[in-house]
């Protein structure tokens, strides 16, 4: 039976079309003509009515109905087309989401890891992201945005710590002085050097003069070195034409190297002022030096950066020197006898006491320039192998300070049983010569945290400022009020920046501006604590008597007034 809505009741029939049903209709016709017409008359007359009733019966329910089955028709396509309008869409969305995830991979990943580091900006919930990493279970592609991705939060550190450091130099003032006494305390409190504390000013400086360059650094844009090499002034270029040349760079210096950075810099520049070139020579030919380095196991790096036509120079004698120091039984390859070669100029020059064109080397604290090592006398005479100190490098094996022993002038600094050298004094402002040795040999270096500068070379300061009201009375230069410091350090405490103390055992403590303190402990002379403990051997390279009354003076021999 069809119901209502044009379905079909449980157990029911389909109704039939009105020619199916003449069909089935002729076929009781011709049952009843096989059973007889006498027998059924009656049934046949009943049938035929009912066959009539039941023939219009269905066509008028069909009827009826045909407008209702072609409303379902039509609502049943509709709902269909609408469902294949939401597959297309969704399709769409697919496909959206396909093409913008390879917008999002400029590198075409397909690890979803890497994809998710990829894009996510530097700062705390990377630092979280990061930290979270169980790094054994990443795929390699995730490895690798893992090290990008902690490149980047380094890059914003560094921007966030540069912040820092221009804020305080801010409350400093702008003056050099300034400047330096901010250098001092990040040196002082990060442990560092003077340079690599003047490399975080000197970013935090170009950083807030190009603004563009700090935000690149802050996003994780750019590292370290590509910021250094875009605040980084350019010859030929005012601030504002390396401005422009910058903002030209930054949306390609993610893909480039700190060189090639550099070279379309240049070429910025060169395009900006024709005459930039030149002007750049100039600038490179002033910044020309020489830098010696400890490499370990009693070596040394010796670098210089010369004009190209003289480090030609310096390459074609030392090769002559090379050729001609080669001898029948000679082992040694070119680059040994090269770096022999180079070597022997300086021992020569330094043996003689004079420079290339014969004239006296200047003198420091009234002595000829020199090597000066110190050695324990237990560690020269092989009972001890305790290390040696060679000023302005560092400790040396025992074997090679005895080697170092076999010429030159060998003068003993005597010290007590706590393993102090003696005390040595006088009244006068300057320091005497045993007391200057005494001085130079127990503190090695420049005294302020860090600093690495050859106490031979330094001034010799008096911790508390020597009073001429009171020389006759009181004995003020003596080795316990007196410490090495290099120029640099003794302005910032002559300038009142910074303030040190000795202490009864030595140790000497700074205080910073802020009121931070950083404490040096006295190194112990070699061989001081020794079972020969009492004399500690000083050596001097070189001839060591007193130059003659017209030698050089060293520019920086004289101490500032304090």
């Amino acid at each position: 039976m069809v119901t209502g809505d044009g379905g079909v009741e449980p157990g029911g029939e389909l109704p039939l079309p009105s020619g199916s049903r003449r069909v089935a209709a002729a076929e009781t016709a011709a049952e009843v003509l096989e059973a007889g017409p006498a027998a059924h008359a009656r049934d046949v007359t009943t049938s035929a009515d009912a066959a009539s009733a039941d023939a219009t019966a269905p066509s008028t329910r069909v009827a009826e109905e045909i407008p209702t089955a072609v409303e379902d028709v039509a609502t049943t396509a509709a709902e269909d087309a609408a469902e294949a309008t939401t597959a297309a869409e969704d399709a769409a969305k697919v496909t959206t989401a396909v093409e913008d995830a390879a917008v999002v991979s400029a590198f075409r990943l397909t690890s979803a890891g890497a994809v998710a580091l990829e894009g996510q900006r530097p700062g705390v919930g990377l630092v979280v992201a990061l930290d979270e990493l169980a790094v054994a279970d990443l795929d390699d592609a995730t490895l690798v945005e893992a090290i990008a991705g902690w490149e980047r939060v380094a890059s914003w550190a560094l921007a966030s710590q540069a912040r820092v450091v221009r804020e305080l130099w801010d409350r400093r003032g702008s003056s050099t002085a300034a400047v330096q006494a901010v250098t001092a305390e990040v040196s002082a409190r990060l442990g560092t050097t003077h340079s690599a504390a003047e490399v975080k000013v000197n970013l935090a400086a170009g950083l807030d003069l190009y603004p563009e360059v700090a935000d690149a650094l802050a996003a994780g844009r750019i590292d370290a070195r590509k910021a250094t090499v875009l605040i980084a002034r350019e010859p030929g270029l005012s601030i504002a034409e390396q401005r422009r040349v910058i903002l030209d760079l930054l949306p390609d210096a993610t893909n480039l190297t700190g060189p090639q950075l550099h070279a379309r810099l240049r070429a910025g520049a060169l395009t900006t002022d024709p005459d930039a070139g030149a002007k750049r020579r100039a600038a490179a030919l002033a910044q020309r030096h020489v830098s010696i380095e400890p490499a370990g196991d009693a070596m040394a790096w010796v670098a210089a950066l010369v004009r190209a036509d003289l480090a030609e120079a310096t390459r074609v004698v030392l090769d002559s020197l090379a050729v001609a120091a080669k001898f029948e039984t000679d082992t040694r390859t070119l680059d040994q006898r090269r770096a022999d070669a180079f070597t022997d100029v300086f021992t020569t020059l330094l043996d003689r006491g004079v420079d290339p064109r014969g004239q006296d080397l200047p003198t420091f604290h009234g002595r000829r320039a020199q090597v000066h090592v110190t050695i324990g006398a237990g560690t020269l005479l092989g009972t001890d192998d305790e290390p040696a100190v060679l000023g302005g490098h560092g400790p040396i094996p025992a074997d090679l300070a005895r080697c170092l022993a076999q010429d030159g002038t060998w003068r003993a600094l005597f010290t007590d049983a706590a393993g102090e050298f003696t005390a040595l004094g006088t009244h006068a402002y300057r320091p005497g010569a045993d007391l200057t040795r005494t001085v130079i040999a127990r503190d090695v270096t420049c005294t302020f945290p860090g600093c690495r500068q050859p106490a031979w070379k330094s001034d010799l300061d008096h911790i508390d400022s020597y009073d001429p009201a009171v020389a006759a009375q009181l004995e003020q230069t003596t080795k316990i009020r007196l410490q090495a410091l290099c120029r640099r350090h003794h302005n910032l405490k002559t300038q009142k920046i910074w303030d040190a103390t000795r202490a009864p055992d030595g140790a000497i403590t700074w205080t910073a501006p802020t009121g931070h303190t950083y404490t040096r402990k006295p190194d112990r002379p070699p061989g001081a604590l020794s079972s020969t403990s009492g004399v500690v051997l000083s050596r001097t390279a070189g001839a060591l008597a007193a130059g003659p009354s017209g030698s050089h003076q060293h520019v920086d021999d004289a101490p500032p007034p304090f």
